[in-house]
């Protein structure tokens, strides 16, 4: 008897130091990255990452495609934080184009990201006038092309999530057709799209992103050239007439607090004309 209860103890204790071991080992050796495919094939750990959808749940999908379409882009996003924010936040299928270099820059632009907003690179460009700063980053045309290569893998790796590029500034860069070309087989290799800010009449980047088979457009309209809440809205207004005449158009305006009142208060009775698409959406549709 005295050795059959001593095989029972013992085990026990035999038991009790496999399940002990078991609980530590997978607490810490699996769990901190051990790849013992047996142990970790009905284990999850983390819980995948889920899809973003095509369009953030506040926005109402427009499948009206009998309207003309438009798309605001929202340049210079990165710098005004609150604004930003409440830009973000709006009902409305807007197109936000980040600088890579502004402080507040990875924090939106994952806001951005996380609600399913199109995401463009706002990249700088040399402009025609030395009072002007193009800020870092900027694309000049005395520098090499590698340099230049550089300076546009850097910014797009602070905007990851972009889809597309447009430029910032950029009068004097994109009047260079050979410069602009350059650049569309920087774009081509990162299979982006690129719209024209159209900073000046003489800009060759519609004409250098047709070449390279980039699916591209031009700007129509600035919204907020003038900084008030009526003028944007007229703005506005010629934006829609600009599309019901061709089919569709673009606008760019800017994070400041006359943009933002507009489109939160005349977009009612304007945008009701047209179908507000993103970017991307636009130029995959031309």
């Amino acid at each position: 008897m005295r050795f059959f209860s001593f095989l029972i103890l013992f085990g026990l204790l035999l038991f009790s130091m496999g399940a002990a071991g078991y609980v530590i080992f997978f607490k810490t050796t699996i769990a901190h990255g051990a790849t013992l495919e047996e142990a970790t094939e009905e284990i999850v750990f983390e819980e995948p990452y889920a899809n973003i959808p095509e369009l953030p749940a506040d926005i109402p999908a427009d499948n009206n495609s009998s309207l003309p379409m438009v798309a605001i882009i929202i340049d210079d996003m990165g710098y005004h934080k609150k604004i930003g924010n409440e830009l973000l936040a709006l009902p409305m299928n807007l197109t936000f184009s980040f600088l890579a270099a502004a402080p507040f820059t990875e924090e939106l632009e994952e806001k951005a990201y996380q609600a399913g907003r199109c995401i463009f690179l706002h990249l700088p460009m040399e402009p025609k006038s030395k009072e002007w700063d193009a800020g870092p980053g900027a694309l000049f045309l005395g520098q090499s092309q590698k340099e230049q290569g550089q300076l546009f893998q850097q910014n797009l790796q602070a905007v990851p999530h972009a889809v597309g590029v447009n430029n910032h500034m950029g009068s004097l860069y994109t009047e260079n057709r050979e410069a602009m070309d350059s650049l569309m087989v920087l774009l081509d290799k990162e299979e982006l799209l690129f719209v024209d800010s159209f900073t000046t009449s003489s800009s060759k980047g519609l004409v250098a992103a047709q070449a390279a088979g980039i699916r591209s457009a031009r700007r129509d309209i600035f919204l907020d050239n003038v900084h008030a809440q009526d003028k944007v809205c007229a703005q506005l207004k010629q934006l829609v007439s600009r599309a019901e005449k061709k089919g569709w158009a673009i606008g760019i305006g800017h994070p400041n607090a006359a943009t933002l009142a507009a489109l939160t208060n005349c977009k009612g009775r304007l945008l009701k004309r047209v179908r507000l698409v993103s970017a991307q959406e636009l130029l995959m549709k031309l």
